[in-house]
């Protein structure tokens, strides 16, 4: 069986489904002197459509293709307006989610971070008070020898 592409299976159900049917000619209706006015301007425009319509298309196919554009909005309408607002939800509950992780992780990675920063400078102010203590014990010791040297 040979593999047929998307437009040929859409082609074979366009077919399927497009069946017009001749109209047959309008008759303006027998009682319309016996209407009342609402009634008589209701039949006066409904034949008038309906002439118009077997105007343009004698052999139905207008009516077929409004018919089969309306199943077709209708056939996309009904999931979209059932199916986008699940999706939708989940879309921002998946958002939600992504931003719980995104603190989550980035806590995790700046806690350990900041920690280590802080016992660097700790550690770099106890080096730096060392070496200051340091060259001053050096200083008096120098002094020192200098006195003791005369």
């Amino acid at each position: 069986m040979p593999a047929t592409t998307w437009a040929k299976q859409v082609h074979q159900i366009v077919i399927r489904r497009w069946q017009p049917e001749p109209l047959s000619e309008p008759v303006v209706d027998h009682d319309l002197p016996n209407l009342s006015a609402i009634e008589r301007s209701a039949e006066v425009v409904s034949f008038t459509c309906r002439r118009f319509e077997y105007w343009i298309s004698p052999q139905g196919i207008l009516r077929e293709w409004f018919k089969f554009n309306l199943r077709l909005a209708l056939g996309l309408a009904v999931p979209a307006v059932l199916v986008a607002p699940l999706v939708t939800l989940a879309l921002q509950q998946f958002n939600v989610w992504i931003d719980l992780i995104t603190r989550t992780t980035s806590n995790m990675v700046l806690v350990p971070l900041s920690a280590m920063l802080v016992i660097g400078l700790i550690c770099g102010l106890i080096s730096i008070g060392k070496s200051i203590l340091t060259m001053r014990m050096r200083q008096q010791h120098q002094r020192r020898d200098q006195y003791n040297n005369y």
